[in-house]
């Protein structure tokens, strides 16, 4: 199906949008975020991708001198931040400026990606609701790895619109190299392959079938080539298998515990879960992999002998990402815990709560116009509520379904 034709003003209003973009991300940076000392994840990409550039590789920046093999998080986000490290610029606000500038990309793509669902006016909306969301430019200044799973997410929903467009194999094989690239930011958005590459492909009515199945392949093969890499890379440096992370299984020790089932926090996690297991369980000098095991049967352990507890955590976990299970301790944990400030946490909550709004609408109007099919943009949401519910509810971690919210309100607003 032809895409909606642009116009010259597109263009220009786009540098425009992307202009006021950049400059919010550097304000909300320079006067809130570059004298704070960064920790935990923070300072685990900063720190690391320091140590890439100086050729000591993927290990800890907690443990430099020990040179600990590092595999807790996906690569994607520390080898961005590694290059301006390359040139020698390695400080703090350096890194935070160059994922502003990842940001600002961001929304370019949110912004040609409204104009694929339906027309100039449409991706501008969008691209100007990307660059003034809070939860857009937040985790621009958090050096946090959402920067770069909000961006590849774009891209893959992007190139997903010019696929159902225009189907070819070669085009279903860039969504499946763009969700690969998208897994090596945040691990479990590996869920795009089953959940839009093949989507695509079936409702590809312009390939004869053979020709279908032979494009999904090509999406699948494409992915796999993406993260083969680092998937070959963690296989052949660790005792036990390890995959896209080795932080499974200290994830699921977190969030799965007494401290957790059976208190308030019940959506959340807790590092002291961690501490009794490694105290209990964990004999010195092990590598990563060897320690998420005991970690990860420790959790399914607790899980098992826990089973009526499920569905009340469960919605606990669902219902503080929608922002309806104790909002003001959800605040508190994105303002405080995270390190977001309590006033972007605040904007973060109420600002969440207009756009799903409106995203109901946006998506309601899409399906009613059938220009675009609205599936695309479905997948994040859905991605991000079935991570949740496995692991715990942290607003970062909707990260990825801030694009379609953006998009889907843009919808409604042309509407």
């Amino acid at each position: 199906m032809k895409r909606p034709d642009s116009a010259r003003w597109f263009w220009w209003g786009l540098v425009v949008v992307a202009v006021g973009a950049l400059a919010i991300r550097l304000a909300y940076i320079l006067v809130s975020r570059q004298h704070i000392q960064f920790g935990g994840d923070a300072f685990f990409y900063h720190g690391g991708a320091n140590l890439l550039a100086d050729g000591k590789g993927f290990i800890s920046p907690f443990h430099p001198h020990r040179a600990v093999k590092a595999s807790e998080h996906p690569p994607l986000y520390m080898l961005y931040l590694a290059i301006p490290s390359l040139f020698g610029f390695q400080s703090q606000l350096t890194h935070l400026i160059w994922s502003a500038m990842l940001g600002v990309g961001t929304v370019v793509v949110v912004g040609l990606t409204g104009r694929e669902v339906g027309g100039p006016r449409l991706g501008l909306i969008a691209a100007a609701l990307a660059a003034a969301y809070p939860n857009m430019w937040i985790p621009d200044g958090s050096l946090m790895i959402e920067t770069m799973a909000i961006f590849t997410t774009a891209v893959a929903v992007y190139l997903a619109y010019r696929c159902w467009r225009e189907p070819t194999w070669w085009r279903l094989a860039a969504v499946g190299a763009a969700s690969g690239a998208a897994a090596l930011s945040r691990s479990e958005l590996i869920l795009m392959v089953p959940f839009m590459v093949v989507p695509l492909g079936l409702m590809a009515e312009q390939l004869s079938r053979s020709k279908r199945w032979i494009a999904i392949g090509a999406g699948a093969l494409a992915s796999l080539i993406v993260v083969a890499p680092w998937l070959v890379f963690n296989l052949t440096r660790f005792e036990k298998p390890e995959l896209l992370t080795s932080s499974t299984g200290l994830l699921l020790a977190a969030t799965n515990c007494d401290d957790v089932w059976r208190s308030e926090h019940q959506s959340y996690f807790s590092i002291q879960c961690t501490y009794d297991i490694r105290r209990e369980k964990v004999p010195p000098g092990l590598d990563q992999s060897e320690e998420d095991v005991i970690y990860r049967d420790a959790a399914i352990t607790y899980i098992k002998g826990h089973t009526d507890l499920i569905p009340g955590v469960v919605a606990a976990r669902v219902g503080a990402i929608l922002g309806v299970y104790h909002p003001s301790l959800q605040i508190q944990i994105d303002g405080v815990i995270e390190g977001r400030g309590q006033g972007p946490a605040r904007a973060g909550m109420y600002s969440f709560y207009a756009m799903a709004l409106l995203s109901v609408a946006g998506a309601i109007a899409l399906r009613r116009r059938r220009a675009a099919p609205v599936f695309p943009l479905l997948v994040p949401p859905a991605m991000v509520v079935i991570t949740v519910a496995l692991t715990y509810a942290s607003t970062r971690f909707r990260a990825s379904a801030e694009v379609a919210l953006c998009i889907l309100a843009a919808v409604a607003i042309d509407a």
